[in-house]
Order: structure tokens, then sequence, then C-alpha cells
């Protein structure tokens, strides 16, 4: 029997999926139908690491500053560490905090309080603000503002004769024809320089992500995850000072509302976790200022629990209900929550043909079935529906001024 490990935090184990090596992995291993713990697919990851080594890239989750620095946030050696539950988050983040002293130190003079200032700003703001401070900014962030440049795998190009040599060994260790060896090398390369960009492709404070896309699945694939180009910094953030705890707070939620928005015009969505390892903040804090900002603006940012139903949150789907039954318009609705409106009147259908079927009595397996949705939505709507239309009367007369409940249903309901 194997020992129970005390203590394991199980946010955690993805992370080693987020790493480029599993991300080129997985895709050698559905392009070419490979097994699930190739040999083969090792090599050629490999072979591509050791050859790209030389060109000046940054990693996934390397802040780039204005020294020309490349930080880490988090490294793949205690990624997986954590994900095992061989050490603690704390401990981790120490041992990174010591190579990011390192690195800043090689481009100038640098203390733990310099690297602070840039990457742990809870350190250095101590000082209590009054109550009465607010830390929310005057209006909402523009999304379509952001210079935001997707990364297309499409776009990407190597050079061909920096990839005969990994080919060559390929067929001489595995016995692979030239064509088939030159294929996985070339698609291994693309996927490392579309994750890996060079260094004069970013900003100072800007860093490169392998977030979750939007694209839903049943289970954790490193396919899934892809690069985003993400501002944690701008220029006037990395030289300001943070001394108190409201301008900590007020930092940070410019961070959330900036990257979280950055990372969806990217087609993808930022976890509690990637919050958490980007911004430094802990679960508490990001709740905490993700329900003040919903709060003050009515706006839900993008982030993996409320777009795609992972986590805690309040889900998007609920809230558009919410909004709706408010009385909001559907494009006031979609710009609030960072979607189309077509995808606002499909949450909103499905709401009012749960409505409809809940007035006629069906049972919530056949909603199910009928809708095409998961029990668990259809339990999420009836739960809305009893919150708003506690009684069928208060039920009938939403449908009937929705026009949903036929001309006769309603003469029966109310006389003619």
């Amino acid at each position: 029997m194997m020992p129970v490990q005390r203590g394991r935090d199980y946010r955690y184990q993805t992370l080693p999926l987020r790493e480029v090596c599993s991300v080129e992995m997985a895709h050698l291993r559905d392009h070419f139908e490979l097994a699930p713990k190739s040999a083969l697919a090792e090599s050629v990851v490999r072979e591509v690491a050791s050859l790209m080594e030389s060109e000046g890239r940054a990693k996934p989750g390397e802040l780039l500053t204005k020294e020309g620095a490349l930080l880490p946030l988090i490294e793949e050696k205690w990624s997986k560490k954590l994900a095992q539950g061989e050490i603690s988050f704390s401990a981790a983040k120490r041992h990174i905090e010591m190579e990011q002293i390192r690195r800043l130190s090689s481009k100038r003079d640098a203390t733990v309080e310099d690297v602070w200032r840039l990457l742990n700003q809870s350190e250095v703001a101590k000082r209590r603000s009054p109550k009465t401070d607010d830390f929310l900014p005057k209006e909402p962030l523009d999304a379509s503002s952001l210079d935001v440049r997707p990364r297309c795998l499409s776009d990407v190009s190597v050079p061909e004769d920096a990839l005969t040599k990994a080919t060559e060994k390929l067929v001489e260790e595995h016995g692979l024809r030239p064509a088939q060896a030159a294929s996985m090398v070339t698609m291994a390369s693309k996927i490392h320089a579309w994750c890996c960009p060079k260094v004069e492709e970013l900003k100072p404070g800007q860093v490169v992500w392998l977030a979750r896309s939007i694209k839903k699945a049943r289970r954790a694939d490193a396919k899934l995850f892809i690069p985003v180009t993400l501002t944690l910094l701008t220029e006037e953030e990395m030289d300001a000072e943070i001394k108190t705890r409201a301008q900590l707070k007020a930092l940070k939620i410019r961070q959330i509302e900036r990257i979280t928005a950055e990372a969806w015009r990217q087609d993808a969505v930022l976890t509690t976790l990637d919050i958490e390892l980007l911004t430094g903040c802990n679960p508490q804090m990001i709740r905490e200022l993700l329900e003040a900002y919903h709060e003050r603006f009515g706006i839900l940012l993008p982030t993996a629990g409320t777009v795609l139903d992972m986590g805690s949150t309040m889900t998007h789907k609920a809230v558009v209900i919410e909004m709706a039954l408010s009385g909001l318009a559907t494009n006031e609705i979609a710009r609030r929550i960072c979607r189309t409106p077509e995808a606002v009147d499909s949450y909103i259908r499905t709401f009012q043909n749960v409505s409809l079927l809940k007035y006629h009595g069906f049972p919530e397996a056949y909603m199910a079935r009928v809708t095409g949705k998961s029990e668990a939505l259809i339990r999420e709507h009836l739960a809305l529906i009893k919150k708003h239309f506690p009684t069928r009367d208060e039920l009938a007369r939403y449908l009937g001024q929705n026009n949903i409940l036929s001309k006769q249903q309603k003469e029966a309901k109310y006389g003619s």
C-alpha cells in the first residue's frame, strides 16, 4: 500500500502539464499516434530543447525586467515537487526567490527588497490604511484598448538547416524514416518556439504564460494549455512605491483586471492558481478583490472559474441569468462578462427552456435529456428559478411575459 501524503495540496497537480516539454509531447503523441509514455517523443523533445537553448528565448513564467533579466515566477523543478506533494508552496517560493535575486543581480546590484518591489509587494506594504481608502479603479478597464497580439502556432517558423542534426540523430537512434523524423522535429520545434518567444518579442514587465484555453474538455490535457503574453507590470507600476495595504490592493486589482482580460483576448483563461503565481496574492485575497470589483462595476472578470465553471465562484451562466432578470439588455450583459451577445442569448434560452419544463413538472433527468445540458447545470437553473419565482403563479407570469407559454395556456391560467 502506498503511504498517504498528508497535507498534500491537489491544486498543484496540473502544474507539470503547463511545462513546455509536456505540451510538446502531448501534441506529438496525438499527431503521430504515439504511446502515452513514448520514449521516442521524449527523445524528440530533448533534442529540440538542446537545439533551441542558445537562441535567447524566454521560457513560460519568466518576467522580463527593464534591465533585461528574466525572473522566473515558477520553475519546472519546483512545479514537479509541488505536484507530488514533496515540498510546500512557501518553501518552493523561497527557492524561486533566490533564483530571482541571482538573475537580477547579474544585471545590476540587487537585493531581496528589489525583487519584492517587482514581484512580492506584500513584503514591503506593511502600513495599514484607513478603512475609507478606496483601492478599486475609478473606471473598469476597456479591454479593447489593450495591445494584445495572440501567439499563433501557424505563424511560427524555424530554420530548416538547424533541424538537420536533430533529424539525423533520430534516424540513427530510433530507425525512423528521414521524412518522419523531420516532421516530428519540425512540429516539436514550432511548438517550442510558440511557447518560448525570443526575448526581443517581449516588453519589460511582460511574461509568457501557459494558460488554459477556453476549449472545454472532460479531463486535464497538456494540449489544452496555450501560450499567452501578459503584462504583469506596466512601466509606471515597476517604478511605483507600494507602502500601504490599500496601495497593494490597488496594484493587485489592476494586475488581475489586465491579465485576465489579456488572456481572454488570446482565447485563454487564468485559474486562481495562475493568478496566485503571477501576482503573489493568496486565494482569499484574490476572491476578495474579484468580489469587490464585481460589486462595484457589475463586471465579472473572465477567469476559469467563471468561464469554464471551474472552482467555487458563481458561474458566468448564473451571473448572466441574474443580470437578465434584473432587466439588463443582452449587449450590456455581454460587455460585463466578456462574452458575445449570441452566447448570452443562448444562456437565457436554456434558462427559459428549463423554466418551462419546471412549470410543467418534468423531472431533472428529463430536463437534462431534452435540453442536452448537464444535470448540474439544470440544478443551477432550478435554484435560480426557486430564488426568483418561488410560486408556480410567479413562474407562469414570467413565462407569459416572455411569450414562452402558449396563448391557450395563458388564457387557462389568467382567463381570457
